[in-house]
């Protein structure tokens, strides 16, 4: 396992990083979508093609050319990262590791604390998973892979989305959107039309080509499984063996922040769940 190691000249400039802790510390400042089945107006969106749109598809094509080149990340197929995680308010960091296979089109992942006696959980491809919903076990929906790793590896995203017909890519009429920034409107779809919102929100640096922030819908558990959009303000990145990954990140999810740091990433160790569990109680 490896460390990352920061490559000065692909951070971000130090006034972008204040604008985004400036944002990170104040959520009621973040940019808000629109409720699923509205415009930017408050009116029902008109029908719109399947087809992404040529300057949003170049748009992510980009991310993957900065971000180490598109033969580097279809070359990866699963990744072993730990992130040290500090919520905000609190001294002591926790590390969390986490185990991420896209190979197959299912969605496999396994998360772990280490020093926790609780075991890692998994989840292997089936379309819900169970949470405690207090008198009973509630089954809440899988991501799909991109939502899977979209708070932590972007450009891994952006390869997934780009080879598969089930994601459209938009130019955002969504989001207030500045010359800084190219923003992009993420669809999932599985029949001729489009969906009525978006899953995710791309925000996409002009002067560096690397994602600056991204809003995905989530779900919450607490009190009863709904959907929620969940914020990863990328505020630094870095060079591990020829990738370029945030390696610093904000997170605001229900108004809750935390700050999310790299602390080591492995490239395609497969879904070894025995050695992933051995590696959470070391």
């Amino acid at each position: 396992m490896s460390k990352i190691c920061v490559c000065s000249t692909r951070l971000l400039s130090s006034s972008y990083l204040l604008l985004l802790l400036g944002a990170l510390s104040s959520p009621q400042l973040c940019y808000a979508a629109p409720a699923p089945g509205t415009s930017a107006t408050g009116s029902a969106p008109a029908a719109t093609t399947l087809q992404s749109d040529a300057a949003a598809t170049q748009a992510m094509q980009n991310v993957l050319e900065q971000s180490g080149g598109a033969a580097a990340w279809r070359d990866l197929r699963s990744a072993e990262e730990s992130f040290s995680v500090l919520n905000a308010g609190e001294k002591e960091a926790t590390v969390f590791r986490l185990l991420d296979d896209w190979s197959l089109d299912t969605t496999r992942y396994r998360r772990g604390v280490k020093g926790q006696k609780r075991p890692p959980s998994n989840h292997n491809g089936s379309t819900t998973y169970s949470v405690n919903g207090g008198a009973s076990q509630v089954a809440v929906p899988e991501y799909d892979q991109a939502r899977a790793l979209v708070s932590r590896l972007p450009a891994a995203v952006a390869e997934v989305m780009l080879r598969r017909s089930e994601y459209v890519l938009k130019i955002s009429k969504l989001q207030a959107c500045s010359s800084e920034y190219i923003c992009i409107d993420v669809y999932r779809t599985w029949s001729s039309t489009l969906p009525t919102g978006p899953e995710q929100q791309w925000r996409i640096s002009t002067a560096t080509g690397l994602p600056a922030t991204i809003r995905y819908q989530a779900i919450t558990t607490r009190y009863t499984p709904r959907p929620v959009w969940r914020e990863a303000y990328f505020l630094k990145y870095a060079t591990q063996d020829g990738l370029i990954v945030p390696v610093s990140i904000g997170m605001v999810f229900e108004g809750r922040q935390q700050t999310w740091t790299f602390v080591s990433l492995q490239k395609n160790p497969g879904f070894d769940t025995a050695k992933f569990d051995q590696e959470v109680a070391q």
